[in-house]
């Protein structure tokens, strides 16, 4: 998946995507520009060309395929 399917997202699910990635990564203390932010970005994109619509949704599919060690261990 290449970040050129963005483009064939209307502003609503850039917005969707946005917001939902952001809010993992945040979470996450994840960067967006890290290997696990971008691929967290192309889980979100699949997940709206999908269909899908609740960014609680996408931020479960982000957790169910990228595992963070939020214990610093």
């Amino acid at each position: 998946m290449s970040l050129l399917s963005l483009l064939y997202l209307d502003d609503h699910g850039v917005d969707l995507v946005s917001d939902a990635v952001r809010q993992w990564c945040q979470a996450r203390h994840v960067s967006i520009q890290s290997i696990q932010g971008q691929k967290a970005l192309n889980i979100a994109v699949d997940k709206v060309l999908a269909g899908e619509t609740s960014p609680a949704a996408i931020v479960e599919a982000i957790d169910s395929e990228i595992h963070v060690d939020l214990t610093g261990k």
